[in-house]
């Protein structure tokens, strides 16, 4: 089927196709196609905003955690100071009851003392008695002289005065030793106190000090998760960083490149306008196969043959070598023969990838492409345009055979 179209004026042709090149050059990525380095740098500077405020809560937990290191040293040293005094009250309870003891045995000796001089007393009365003497008086009076009377009277006032000094004696360290006694009894039962009272403060120092360990525990764990998201957020920063670094050398490369791809493609443009007004205008066979146009084909792969069409005219339905439309384009390069191979409709079909390489398919249900890299694509975009380099246009998937 012929279409008759008027000629397209090479001025327009040209300055369109500088304008399409103009655009690729200044945006040569496409936000669903590849991420800009803006994009990463904005990602990275997020990460290093979270990075700083997890650090800022990590540092507020570990003020927590020091303060709370404090109270559990301070309780530590009050736990020391009760088990020192707890030890203390011990020891002295048992000196306390080791004196006790050897007061005991004191007062044991001593009676046994005192029983022993009461039996010396008692058989010395006896002795007397069996000597006819009913008592002291009796001795005195039985006797036959004034010397034995005196002799008498000497012995007995001996006795009597050394067996009251030993009884005396006897009964004082009874008195002492009962005292001691009661003293001691007294020092046990305070050392039992002190004892008891020391044993509170142990039990309620351990106690504090278990539930200031738990909460010590506690906030270094959660400290400890708070520095390792800090850690990742800082780590997720350098990495969005170093992306952004190589997305944007990828972009001036990416750029020059379209520059340097649109400066040819309008000056192919240029040379194809002049060619077909050199040649007449009027009818345009819609096959591209038209006789005396200039032919566009060549390469021996999907992106080479891509180029070597830049410059051919924009003809619905052609499938080359003097034109093509945009799925012509497409199936020309994957073919290598001037045959369609599908429509948008067929390609959007095809398996979408997520890492675009150059020969990829670029589709929506209106237009197509050949991915050349860069966020960039070869195709026929329309009437006076014919085929250029540009963007991959918004909404598009990429795809692969």
């Amino acid at each position: 089927m012929n279409i008759e179209l008027k000629p397209f004026p090479r001025r327009s042709f040209v300055a369109g196709a500088a304008t399409l090149g103009a655009l690729a050059v200044a945006n040569p990525l496409v936000a669903f196609a590849t991420p800009t380095s803006a994009e990463k740098e904005a990602e990275a500077d997020a990460a290093a905003a979270e990075a700083a405020g997890i650090e800022a809560s990590a540092a507020e937990k570990q003020a927590e955690v020091d303060a709370a290191m404090a109270a559990l040293e301070n309780l530590q040293v009050a736990l020391d100071e009760a088990s020192q005094k707890y030890t203390q009250c011990i020891l002295d309870e048992e000196a306390a009851r080791a004196r006790m003891e050897e007061c005991q045995q004191r007062i044991e000796e001593k009676t046994a003392e005192m029983h022993e001089l009461q039996d010396v007393l008692s058989s010395r009365a006896r002795n007397i008695y069996r000597q006819g003497g009913d008592s002291f008086i009796d001795v005195l009076l039985g006797a036959n002289s004034f010397e034995e009377f005196a002799s008498n009277w000497s012995l007995l006032n001996s006795i009597t005065n050394q067996d009251a000094d030993f009884v005396e004696q006897t009964r004082a360290a009874r008195e002492e030793l009962e005292e001691a006694h009661v003293e001691l009894t007294k020092q046990e039962e305070i050392a039992l106190q002190n004892v008891e009272e020391a044993e509170k403060v142990r039990i309620e120092a351990e106690a504090m000090v278990a539930e200031m360990q738990a909460i010590y525990d506690s906030l270094s764990v959660e400290a400890a998760e708070l520095l390792e998201q800090a850690r990742v957020a800082r780590a997720a920063e350098q990495a969005a960083r170093a992306e952004a670094e190589e997305l944007a050398r990828q972009e001036e490369a990416a750029r020059q490149e379209a520059a340097r791809r649109a400066a040819e493609a309008a000056a192919a443009a240029a040379a194809a306008v002049s060619t077909q007004s050199s040649g007449g205008g009027g009818n345009i066979d819609p096959t591209g196969e038209s006789g005396g146009s200039a032919v566009y084909e060549g390469g021996g792969d999907i992106v080479s043959r891509a180029y070597a069409c830049l410059g051919a005219p924009y003809v619905w339905g052609a499938v080359g070598p003097y034109g093509y439309d945009c799925s012509g384009l497409v199936s020309y390069c994957y073919l290598g023969t001037h045959a369609r191979m599908g429509t948008t409709y067929t390609f959007m079909g095809y398996p979408q990838v997520s890492d675009p390489q150059p020969g990829d398919i670029c589709t929506h249900s209106s237009h197509c492409g050949i991915y050349i890299g860069g966020g960039q694509m070869i195709h026929a975009a329309t009437y006076g345009v014919g085929v250029i380099i540009g963007p991959v246009q918004s909404g598009m998937i990429i795809v692969r055979p």
